[in-house]
């Protein structure tokens, strides 16, 4: 059981080695389950008030891809997307523009949905939102506009199982989760769909279904997000 991995960690490291998988990822589980860190879940991040006064010169800085998604409405925020896209320095952005091969599973004019190369499970899929946004999903900020994102990605997440596996979705037999850093490989926000979890094997089970602090599922992500919006409202009516 991975239930209490401190109290166990010669087994936990015995299921890592048995995985032809070593990576960076692999190595930083083996050291934060070595360490005898606290198995916790990160607080969520204090409410920000808004400041007092004239508002700070803004910096001068090169460019990066948008920080906040937006659902695009019109010709001129097509144009800011495609832009966005262009800078994209992670491998989505290349998937975006088609400059790698992507088997696409979902694509609309916000999101997009595709086969991840990695075979954790009949159905890997992963989900993303085409502006870029951080991969932390305990610390997205501002949370209401963040709320419409991850939840519009569990939609499309359900969407993709649907059609891909809907004996799975109907069963409630998949995982939708979200890596924290540093566990994530890449950087832009992105979803894992993952089903069946029956049939999960041992490092898929590991690396996403275990009682972990490096994944968390949408739905948690969804309600935290619901109560930290709620707050900044209030805050924002005194």
């Amino acid at each position: 059981s991975l239930k209490e991995p401190h109290s166990d960690l010669a087994t936990t490291s015995a299921m890592l080695l048995v995985v032809p998988r070593r990576s960076v990822t692999t190595t930083m589980v083996l050291r934060f389950l070595s360490s005898g860190a606290p198995w916790t879940t990160p607080p969520d991040p204090p409410i920000l008030q808004p400041p007092v006064g004239p508002p700070a010169a803004a910096a001068t800085t090169t460019p990066g891809p948008s920080r906040l998604p937006t659902p695009p409405c019109d010709d001129d925020d097509d144009d800011d997307l495609r832009a966005d896209i262009a800078r994209n320095p992670t491998v989505f952005g290349k998937l975006l523009r088609r400059e790698a091969p992507v088997r696409v599973l979902y694509d609309d004019a916000e999101f997009f949905a595709f086969r991840n190369i990695r075979d954790y499970a009949a159905l890997a899929g992963l989900v993303i939102p085409k502006r870029f946004a951080p991969q932390d999903p305990d610390g997205l900020e501002p949370a209401e506009a963040y709320l419409y994102i991850v939840s519009r990605m569990r939609d499309v997440a359900l969407d993709v199982l649907r059609a891909e596996q809907p004996e799975a979705l109907a069963a409630r037999d998949y995982k939708l989760r979200f890596h924290r850093p540093p566990f994530a490989s890449v950087t832009h926000l992105h979803l894992h769909v993952l089903a069946p979890a029956s049939a999960f094997p041992p490092w898929t089970t590991f690396v996403f279904a275990a009682p972990t602090p490096w994944a968390v599922d949408v739905d948690t992500v969804i309600r935290r997000l619901e109560r930290r919006a709620a707050a900044q409202k209030r805050n924002n009516t005194r």
